[in-house]
């Protein structure tokens, strides 16, 4: 079972390797990059049939590398069913990405080699099962998101992408003071499962999961980072370059997941409430900015940041039985997140080039709008994908722990969904007659095709999220 699980780090280096001396100004490094995560795409689904959920070990593939011949420099690497789960939704949603862009941004070899280095670290981040190398990849994904953000964003001030370096950075710094600190007591590299089982002072274990916390966190849209991830968003064009600001707070999420199983000193506890009253309260002032801002990929960014929160807080929080659920919610999560993100930009674009309102915008695209219609409906926990089952279960599991807290969620999803809708409608209505003369370009039939494959893939995934591989 283990044949084709290096694949999935290999094709996407070859996919880059062939961006690299593709010809520039033409299309042959999109199709390259296409190709490449089509490849790992299928080789996800093809692990997925292999799986037998009926097994108690969930981690079924495995492979290890020993660097310089050294045991203790051993990087070691496996997933399961949730790591492959939420890879198969990174990858269809970084599909959606490039298949949104334009078609002077497809030329654009050096984003699609950044694009293609980036998924391959989010890959190796969510195959790592040792320190080092899930260092190297948490790391490793940031040079080239702040190259694209630093070059295509179109950020307005300079200030934004330093915060946008720093606090990535000094993220990074946290997890490699914790990776010294596990070096100093083990003697060199570790499975992550194993960090739990080595003995050290109490202090040195409150300094390695502090700092650990702190690393993951900086990833998270919550107060005071989420000022930077909203800003860099604000000015971004490229469908691409957004979709993977979108996956950033993933990997810190993931972090959680990964650290949070294995035991918790206890020096760290006492700090779990303040995170949670945090989370809490964060959820709900983006979700109140969502309401009131105009814009629709802000608020679009608040949905993404309140259902964030409400992963994050999930894995805290609650018993890790609950952890599939995190997974099938995720993987809807993030196709939706990337189609709406494609589209709105594309209603967003015609708005600017047309002498149309915004109100109303979508009015003149049907096809689109049909499309935008159903995501936001996806989005807002309507029955329609895996979505609605698995928050439903896990919004009720924070009711059982405590009524206040459980409301207080729901105050906030439930604010953040009138956002989306009430945007729908503004977009959608038309207080006025139709502008006589103007015409739009709507999306092309082969995007619609394309999305009809996304929207059937979601609507089969609300009797079977595995329908595809069991």
């Amino acid at each position: 079972m283990t044949d084709i699980f290096p694949l999935l780090l290999i094709l996407p280096l070859l996919g880059c390797l062939f961006v690299l001396f593709a010809k520039k100004n033409d299309n042959n490094s999109f199709h390259v990059t296409l190709f490449a995560l089509l490849s790992n795409l299928a080789v996800i689904v093809r692990m997925l049939t292999q799986i037998n959920r009926n097994d108690n070990d969930l981690q079924v593939f495995h492979f290890a590398y020993s660097w310089l011949e050294s045991k203790s420099m051993e990087l070691v690497f496996e997933a399961n069913l949730f790591s492959l789960l939420v890879l198969m939704g990174v990858y269809i949603a970084f599909i959606i990405g490039i298949m949104g862009l334009t078609e002077q941004q497809r030329k654009n070899k050096a984003q699609m080699l950044m694009g293609l280095y980036f998924v391959w670290n989010v890959t190796g981040l969510l195959c790592a099962n040792d320190m080092t190398s899930f260092y190297i990849f948490f790391a490793g994904m940031i040079i080239p998101l702040f190259l694209l953000v630093g070059l295509y964003g179109n950020i307005k001030k300079n200030s934004t992408l330093y915060l946008f370096f720093v606090f990535n950075f000094a993220g990074v710094l946290c997890l490699l003071t914790a990776m010294l600190f596990i070096y100093k007591y083990h003697n060199g590299n570790t499975e992550l499962q194993n960090i739990a089982l080595i003995k050290m002072p109490a202090g040195a274990a409150v300094v390695v999961w502090g700092c650990v916390c702190a690393a993951f966190i900086s990833r998270i849209p919550i107060w005071p980072f989420h000022y930077w991830i909203s800003s860099v968003n604000s000015g971004l064009r490229s469908s691409l370059v957004c979709v993977m600001t979108h996956m950033l707070p993933l990997t810190g999420l993931y972090g959680f997941l990964r650290f949070w199983q294995v035991t918790i000193p206890k020096g760290i506890l006492p700090f779990v409430p303040v995170v949670v009253v945090f989370g809490i309260m964060t959820m709900l002032f983006i979700a109140l900015i969502g309401l009131a801002h105009k814009d629709f990929l802000q608020k679009l960014f608040a949905y993404t940041t309140v259902y964030y929160l409400l992963f994050l807080l999930a894995t805290i929080m609650l018993p890790e039985v609950y952890i599939m659920n995190i997974a099938y919610s995720l993987v809807t999560f993030l196709i939706v997140i990337a189609s709406l993100t494609v589209l709105g930009l594309k209603a967003e674009t015609a708005c600017e080039d047309s002498d149309c309102d915004y109100r109303g915008i979508l009015a003149y695209m049907p096809k689109l709008s049909n499309l935008f219609s159903f995501f936001v409906l996806v989005a807002v926990g309507l029955p329609l994908s895996a979505m609605f089952w698995n928050n439903f279960v896990l919004i009720s599991a924070f009711f059982r722990i405590g009524f206040l807290l459980g409301t207080l969620m729901m105050t906030a999803i439930t604010m953040i969904c009138m956002a989306l809708l009430f945007e729908l409608f503004i977009m959608r209505n038309l207080t006025e007659k139709r502008v006589a003369g103007v015409q739009i370009e709507d999306i092309s039939d082969k995007q619609i095709m394309f999305f009809m494959a996304v929207v059937i893939f979601l609507f089969v995934s609300f009797f079977n999220p595995l329908w595809f591989a069991f």
